[in-house]
């Protein structure tokens, strides 16, 4: 499945992508090469975050399942107490522990501080099993995320990616081949989709 994993820090923006993963800029991108896999967890050893990390400020809150954003299993759906908002995902370290997490809408954004105002149930773990892709971009640059609400249905393709610039929307990437490639929609009111290769993708 594409080139081997490694452990990154969410902390890339859209202009750091490229110097964080060491990749040639986007829009260079062949449609002969390999799509590239990275997994996106911004703890270290000893329940310590990763230097470099940029936060945006810091909430409280409780987390009560898995995520539904990331198949990860330390990755968790959490909620404010007051004025409600939800995180997802929201990564905890791998501690017997818990007290804090790191939360982060995008692999390429900045990640919140969440504080725990009670413990997260054993139950909210996600099971193993086949995980699935957080994140990606595109040959051309398109940036695509799990859509953690309602999707969308074109041409009886689930599309269940939300794409920025714009409102494209894409399906789960195929890996049977070399690039990965999905379908994709430029709106969810187009009618017909077109194919586009994978240049990264994001457990």
């Amino acid at each position: 499945m594409g080139a081997a994993k490694r452990w990154w820090p969410a902390a890339a923006g859209a202009t750091g992508l490229v110097a964080v993963l060491g990749v040639a800029p986007l829009a260079s991108f062949a449609a002969s090469a390999k799509t590239r896999t990275e997994t996106v967890y911004p703890w270290g050893a000893g329940g310590r975050l990763k230097a470099g990390l940029r936060f945006s400020g810091t909430v409280r809150g409780t987390c009560w399942t898995g995520s539904i954003a990331v198949s990860s299993a330390e990755a968790y759906r959490c909620m404010t107490g007051r004025h409600p908002l939800i995180y997802d995902p929201c990564f905890a370290p791998a501690t017997k522990t818990v007290s804090q997490l790191a939360c982060t809408v995008t692999p390429w954004g900045k990640l919140w501080r969440f504080e725990l105002t009670s413990p997260i149930p054993a139950s909210a773990r996600h099971r193993s099993g086949r995980p699935w892709v957080w994140a990606y971009v595109l040959g051309d640059g398109t940036r695509c995320t799990t859509a953690t609400g309602t999707g969308a249905v074109v041409d009886k393709v689930a599309l269940n990616y939300y794409c920025t610039p714009g409102t494209g929307w894409a399906s789960v990437p195929s890996d049977r081949a070399e690039p990965w490639t999905v379908r994709f929609a430029p709106s969810y009111k187009s009618k017909t989709l077109r194919t586009e290769s994978v240049a990264t993708a994001w457990y």
